[in-house]
């Protein structure tokens, strides 16, 4: 996985994974609830194929325009992560 901080990312999207790479918007790159949901995405793109993997995301994403990302099939698992993630993390503190 390689990964980067940029100073930007659209539509308040906090970090996105194009294999081989893991984007994080500059704030993020240290969040371990973040990385946890990218490198999820990253493991689903080397199970299904990459190219099948983007192909699928964007076939479905369609059908999910205007809705909230965590409703996405190929989404919810990772935000499940990570909301799990962020549970542990809050029960610790």
């Amino acid at each position: 996985m390689i990964e980067l901080t940029v100073p930007w990312l659209p539509g308040g999207i906090r970090a996105v994974t194009l294999w081989p790479l893991v984007l994080y918007l500059r704030g993020y790159e240290d969040d371990p609830c973040v990385r946890l949901h990218e490198e999820y995405h990253w493991r689903q793109a080397l199970r299904w194929g990459v190219v099948p993997w983007y192909a699928a995301y964007l076939l479905v994403g369609i059908f999910y325009i205007g809705k909230p990302a965590p409703r996405h099939p190929m989404e919810r698992e990772a935000y499940r992560i990570e909301r799990e993630c962020r549970r542990q993390r809050n029960a610790q503190e």
